[in-house]
């Protein structure tokens, strides 16, 4: 791995037409990359373009598990681990987790 990336980096506004265009071909057809395009008209009329997406309607990501070095004690049974995670408002550990 190159290097880590912000969620944000993956949301996109929608008003950069470059950055949905985009240099490479991922999500691209391989076979349609090699086609002409009789009328560039006809092309934009059938392109299935997403629609602009605010950054301010997306639901932020949220955490489903903690990490402490030293150890935290889960909300249930009170044991130290240092991965808890999140159910129903505690932070609890594996054993106590309802998978």
């Amino acid at each position: 791995m190159s290097e880590d990336r912000s969620l944000d980096d993956f949301a996109s506004t929608g008003s950069d037409e470059e950055e949905t265009a985009g240099s490479g071909s991922a999500g691209t057809d391989p076979t349609e990359a090699d086609s002409v395009d009789d009328d560039p008209a006809e092309a934009d009329a059938t392109a299935t373009d997403p629609a602009p997406t605010d950054p301010a309607d997306v639901d932020p990501a949220e955490s489903t598990s903690t990490w402490t070095t030293d150890g935290a004690d889960c909300d249930r049974c009170g044991a130290t681990v240092s991965r808890r995670w999140h159910d129903e408002g505690d932070l609890v550990c594996a054993d106590c987790a309802d998978w």
